[in-house]
């Protein structure tokens, strides 16, 4: 009889939730959740809310369709990097007409999507390369990301926005755009100087620092000071402190939002520089660092960690687009 050979070790395979398996497919978390209602993605299973995913070499294996067009999710994991820039004829679009069109262009491999809000749950590098753009997006300023870094978009859409042509909508500018912020800027949203301000589902969710189905949630329970729904959009007020207020649950565990707002790191793009190095065929670094109070002007940055990207075209002025990252994440600028 044979023996069998203790040294081959069998590993389990690995289970992944809705998120990642949308990141590695290069689709929509939505896209996925349906793929799960049909049952078209083998061997998923439903443990209590949370679905449990197995993968095949790293990727979720998803059954064909009988009828429709043939999907475009991807059937091996990516090799190359992801790349994140801001479109630079969208952002003029927006100061023309004070449109708020999502800007920030976001290509994982084939695909590319457009959001004003943008988190990458990993390390990331930030180059700006006025001379030489990157052969991968044509950008002069991107973010490159590995490949097995999730990075997730979204829209940020204010109550009494109007749609125009297309995806681009209009909206009205928060602060006037009374011209350049000269003054350090704020670690957060700018609390609103108008107490009838509002915001939308993801963007209180960002505010809040929870998923856009808790705010949903916590919406349909009332539980939200001021929440309306204006046709199949909700109007969220935000408070003195420029967050949401939420009120305590009757039951169940204390609520993990966030209530002060949090110290971070923040990285700004000089739109103003990039102008003048445009204008001048210079190479001025544009990106600013702004951390404890100083300021560090660089042309690259190293981001150990997870950061967020954000582009809110009200605030107007030099600093409409930049990245924050948690104080314990190490940022490491350089000049070139």
């Amino acid at each position: 009889m044979k023996q069998q050979n203790s040294s081959v070790i069998v590993s389990p395979r690995e289970s992944i939730g809705v998120q990642a398996a949308a990141h590695r497919l290069g689709i929509s978390v939505g896209r996925v959740r349906t793929l799960l209602g049909q049952g078209r993605i083998e061997g998923a299973q439903k443990l209590g809310r949370r679905w449990q995913i197995p993968t095949r070499k790293g990727m979720p294996k998803i059954i064909p369709g009988h009828r429709g067009p043939k999907g475009s999710w991807y059937l091996k994991p990516r090799t190359q990097n992801g790349f994140i820039h801001a479109n630079q004829h969208l952002l003029r679009f927006n100061r023309k007409d004070a449109g708020s069109r999502p800007a920030i262009a976001v290509k994982l491999g084939k695909h590319s999507q457009y959001g004003h809000y943008v988190e990458i749950k990993g390390r990331s590098r930030l180059v700006y390369s006025p001379n030489k753009p990157s052969s991968n997006c044509r950008a002069r300023l991107w973010m490159e990301v590995p490949p097995t870094v999730p990075v997730g978009s979204s829209k940020f859409e204010t109550p009494g926005e109007t749609r125009g042509h297309g995806d681009a909508g209009t909206g009205r500018r928060g602060d006037g755009g009374r011209g350049r912020i000269e003054s350090p800027p704020q670690i957060s949203f700018t609390p609103p100087e108008d107490s009838g301000q509002a915001v939308g589902v993801p963007e209180a969710a960002y505010l809040l620092r929870v998923s856009p189905q808790r705010v949903r949630q916590l919406l349909n329970q009332g539980r939200i000071a001021g929440a309306s729904k204006i046709i199949q959009r909700w109007r969220i007020p935000l408070g003195s402190s420029g967050l949401p207020q939420v009120s305590a649950g009757s039951r169940g565990p204390k609520g993990t939002w966030c209530c002060p707002p949090v110290e971070k790191t923040i990285i700004r793009i000089n739109q103003a520089k990039i102008h003048t190095n445009t204008a001048s065929n210079s190479c001025l670094p544009v990106i600013d660092i702004w951390h404890n109070g100083t300021v560090c002007h660089c042309h690259e940055v190293e981001i150990m960690g997870p950061s967020r990207i954000l582009y809110r075209p009200h605030h107007g002025g030099a600093y409409s687009l930049w990245v924050e990252v948690a104080t314990e994440v190490k940022v490491v600028g350089k000049i070139t």
